[in-house]
């Protein structure tokens, strides 16, 4: 394994780069930030990784080939980072693939966002995926452990399905399921406090 990843840029120009793993606060999803070699984290070259609506399992992210091109990810296998799972996420115009990083290569390179990272993923059931709403009001973030089935439906009824919300979260509070409520996105005490 290397302890660094070589990029290869416009015009055939090779940079080397330590890869950082943090994680998205929207689904608490692995995310990896590339830094310039020798920078000490100070010289950001770029994500390495984008946040999709689906999740990808522990050490799962989805390759940004988009920005990163797709000789990253034979840059990442050939360095001994991981390896591609097979699996692809569309967003918009592009394809992006899955890959699996080990985890003692992370492990090497991480810092305290990684490890709450961990901590979360075991709190997860195979079938089970972190979704966030932020309340319109006072601005704060929940987060909640769902069904991977419940947050599809949920991110088809924010497109538009027509979906009851306490069909989609039937086991969720009321006023935990107001986050989600298209119209709504209020927390319970703000709609209390509004309402109340």
């Amino acid at each position: 394994m290397q302890s660094f990843l070589k990029i290869t840029g416009a015009g055939g120009h090779i940079t080397e780069v330590e890869i950082f793993p943090t994680y998205y606060p929207y689904n608490r999803t692995l995310a990896v930030v590339l830094f310039i070699k020798g920078s000490r984290r100070t010289e950001m070259y770029g994500n390495l990784t984008c946040c999709l609506d689906d999740a990808p399992g522990r050490n799962r992210a989805y390759i940004d080939i988009n920005n990163m091109g797709e000789d990253v990810l034979e840059a990442l296998e050939e360095g001994g980072f991981g390896a591609r799972t097979g699996r692809q996420c569309r967003s918009g115009y592009v394809t992006y693939p899955e890959f699996e990083f080990r985890e003692d290569v992370l492990k090497a390179y991480a810092g305290k966002d990684y490890k709450m990272y961990l901590k979360w993923q075991d709190g997860l059931k195979d079938e089970e995926e972190y979704i966030s709403a932020k309340c319109r009001q006072c601005r704060k973030n929940f987060t909640f452990i769902v069904k991977k089935s419940a947050a599809r439906k949920f991110r088809e009824y924010e497109q538009g399905a027509r979906y009851l919300i306490q069909d989609i979260f039937p086991e969720m509070s009321a006023a935990d399921r107001g986050l989600f409520a298209r119209g709504q996105n209020m927390c319970g005490i703000c709609f209390r406090r509004m309402f109340g």
